[in-house]
């Protein structure tokens, strides 16, 4: 495993972190030990920064990570969110004050079974009070609760609304190869202002997993708007087609999840790229992804299959 810096925290994170919603039960159905086993094997590859939510399966996420790593967790650092909580059960909380966020990480922290999180990130894409969470964090991190905050966003001017005061120390972002668009503002940005970069979506949705085809029927909460007769159908299936174009691109051993990983690695605004992980394998499977890089040859044949996005 090789390890990078996390922004202005001076953390030195894995290249691959490990992304937790998929053991809170929103992907399909896991099993408490499955959890448990899933984390402990990324702890054996040597992953130790984790990322959850209080929305994931209504703190089934967090109950299962802090249990996997309270014997660790001197040795890690653990990631969650605020701002979501309710939002897929149709009656999301308000958050018109410090308050409601300051009781969400009481709750968080009694879920994770400890007292302190790490890194405190706001989960709403585009706050519209952002003011609030940077006055709720600022308090927290003042009370010992958080030792830093940070967004989960891919708008820019919520990001530069979070980091008001100079202290938001991460930005996770939904970057892959099939979604280059943050390469035209958000990563120079985090780049130039020592913005440390967590990617939710590195392998879009398990689509750079290369496992569906046309005929590939969702039944999880997440990716059921891909289903025939569906909103986003269309978008489904010309993913698809890049997905067949870049299949070639995967050198002769390893796997399509192992390209794509490394493709966002070879941004240098990005500090790691958080994939779901489900099941001991994939833990093992993502992490791998840490060592070695992409030649330039493949990077350029890239660029054609999924062109760059340019700066304004």
């Amino acid at each position: 495993m090789q390890y990078r810096t996390l922004g202005k925290t001076g953390w030195n994170v894995s290249a691959v972190s490990m992304g937790c919603w998929g053991i809170g039960g929103q992907w399909g159905p896991v099993e408490e030990k499955q959890a448990l086993d899933t984390i402990n094997a990324a702890l054996d590859a040597g992953v130790n920064l984790f990322d959850t939510a209080d929305g994931y399966g209504c703190g089934q996420s967090e109950i299962y990570t802090g249990k996997a790593l309270k014997s660790k967790r001197s040795e890690v650092y653990i990631a969650t969110k605020v701002g979501n909580w309710g939002r897929r059960q149709g009656d999301p909380l308000e958050y018109r004050t410090i308050y409601s966020i300051i009781n969400c990480c009481h709750a968080s922290l009694y879920r994770l079974d400890t007292d302190y999180i790490d890194l405190y990130q706001c989960h709403i894409g585009t706050p519209e009070h952002p003011e609030i969470f940077v006055e709720a964090f600022e308090l927290l991190k003042k009370e010992g609760k958080i030792r830093h905050y940070a967004i989960s966003t891919n708008d820019l001017d919520s990001l530069k609304a979070l980091n008001s005061e100079g202290a938001c120390a991460s930005c996770q972002i939904n970057y892959s190869l099939l979604n280059r668009q943050p390469e035209k503002d958000i990563l120079p940005y985090c780049l130039d202002n020592n913005i440390g970069v967590l990617l939710r979506g590195p392998i879009a949705q398990g689509l750079l997993a290369d496992k569906f085809t046309a005929d590939t029927r969702f039944e999880d909460m997440v990716r059921d708007h891909w289903n025939p007769g569906e909103s986003q159908r269309d978008d489904f299936l010309a993913r698809l087609d890049k997905v067949a174009a870049i299949r070639a691109l995967v050198p002769e051993g390893r796997n399509m999840v192992d390209l794509a990983l490394k493709f966002t690695l070879a941004n240098p605004a990005v500090t790691c790229p958080i994939p779901g992980m489900k099941t001991p394998e994939q833990a093992k499977q993502n992490a791998a992804a840490a060592d070695g890089e992409l030649d330039q040859a493949t990077m350029e044949k890239i660029d054609t299959i999924c062109p760059p996005e340019k700066s304004a």
